[in-house]
């Protein structure tokens, strides 16, 4: 049989050790919630970097979703201006041109890259590295056929200047003319 003592000494070693685990808790909680008390400085810096980080990728995000829809417009309309180009004679090159030129501008948030608007977002996440690299290749191969066309449509450009200005205009506007150039032989021996 235990004494008196013992029982009380015992029960205080109890009590001391639940008191302790209460302390733990309390502060586990406060921690949880937010308590700043127990935390040193670099702990509350890097919590608050952490919520900001949050919140930035909560905005980026929400911006995404609502600018999706004007995404995926964009993008159907150079996929139709590709499809367009042969029956248009060259002209739907137009948006493409002003469609890259705006994207330079406005990034890949509104306007996608050239390439991207032949598979869709879901297929190209479905497929993973082989989806990247097919629209990889479309972008290539897209970027070269729509420099050869700006080529062609600078020299069509350039040749009907140079087939409606005739020699008389380039000399108008050179400065040049008739009367400056000499007599020919025949008329000097006169």
């Amino acid at each position: 049989m235990e004494n008196l003592d013992s029982r009380l000494l015992r029960n205080q070693n109890e009590e001391q050790k639940a008191a302790q685990e209460l302390k733990e808790k309390k502060r586990g909680e406060a921690g949880e919630e937010g308590g700043d008390e127990s935390k040193s400085l670099r702990q509350r810096v890097q919590t608050a970097r952490q919520a900001m980080n949050l919140k930035e990728t909560a905005k980026e995000k929400l911006k995404e979703k609502a600018l999706a829809p004007a995404k995926i417009g964009t993008s159907q309309l150079l996929q139709k201006a590709w499809i367009a180009l042969l029956p248009s004679w060259g002209l739907s090159s137009i948006w493409i041109n002003i469609h890259v030129f705006l994207k330079s501008i406005f990034g890949e948030k509104l306007f996608c890259k050239l390439g991207d608007e032949w598979l869709p977002k879901k297929a190209t996440e479905a497929t993973g590295e082989a989806g990247k690299m097919i629209t990889k290749s479309f972008g290539l191969v897209e970027v070269m056929v729509l420099i050869f066309i700006d080529v062609i449509i600078f020299f069509v450009i350039v040749s009907f200047v140079a087939m409606f200005t005739d020699e008389s205009t380039f000399k108008a506007m050179t400065g040049e003319s008739n009367k400056t150039q000499t007599a020919p032989a025949a008329q000097q021996t006169k």
